[in-house]
């Protein structure tokens, strides 16, 4: 087992000096080297990763990313191993690609947000006893609040936030699509939407997602424009007499 006296200070270090980064996935600390290649952690590890991230040594990034505080790291994201990777290839009838630069890491972004956010259903089995006792109810119940991390509740504020900015509308295809990981046409099946129409939905959704990140400018109204008449320059209207 490791000793988190002398593991902490030699896991800082080797970040530090390779410029690596972590990332959380399905519910672990993960190592994410520069070339994109992923390592997995021993639980003992990760559970000193989460201890320094919540004490400050480490920082999470916009780009989701545990660095060490100080360090200025490159971004280490490899978009081959994002599950969204398949919406890259995706291209227009001039060859071009459908979605943007922009779109595709806002959509990724969204992604680890909602990982962080302990919202994706248990795919493995829980050997945990189940007894009875009310200490032990946390877990047979995904509403234990109380057992969540602050990275976790911020995870699911920033998710909620970002669905609101987003909209009803046009979240539900982004969810189905980013966060689920389902493909276009199971989405559409899924939603109930119009054969083919889902891709030219979700580009919508992301470029709001772009939009409400920071990573697309904002657009604003240009103003009202009153439009007192449609007539020519010079003309006058006529009050007609009340024939009453």
């Amino acid at each position: 087992m490791s000793n988190p006296s002398t593991t902490a200070p030699k896991l800082v270090e080797a970040l530090s000096r390779t410029g690596t980064a972590l990332m959380w996935r399905n519910g672990v600390w993960q190592l994410l080297r520069r070339d994109g290649r992923i390592q997995k952690l021993r639980p003992a590890v990760s559970i000193i990763v989460a201890e320094l991230v919540k004490c400050g040594t480490l920082v999470v990034g916009d780009d989701g990313l545990a660095r060490v505080g100080s360090a200025r790291a490159a971004p280490a994201f490899n978009p081959n191993e994002s599950p969204l990777s398949r919406l890259a290839t995706t291209r227009n009838n001039n060859g071009s690609a459908y979605f943007d630069a922009e779109q595709l890491r806002a959509g990724e972004r969204l992604r680890q947000d909602y990982e962080r956010a302990l919202l994706a259903p248990r795919v493995t089995a829980n050997y945990a006893p189940a007894e009875g006792r009310g200490d032990r109810h946390f877990q047979m119940s995904d509403n234990a609040v109380e057992n969540l991390t602050e990275g976790t509740l911020a995870a699911r504020e920033r998710l909620h936030h970002a669905l609101s900015a987003v909209g009803p509308e046009l979240s539900g295809i982004m969810m189905q699509v980013c966060c689920m990981i389902a493909g276009l046409e199971e989405a559409e099946r899924h939603l109930q939407l119009p054969r083919r129409s889902g891709k030219a939905i979700l580009t919508l959704a992301l470029t709001r997602l772009a939009r409400h990140y920071g990573m697309k400018p904002r657009l604003a109204h240009a103003g009202t424009q009153r439009i007192g008449h449609w007539a020519v320059d010079d003309f006058r209207p006529e009050i007609q007499p009340s024939s009453v």
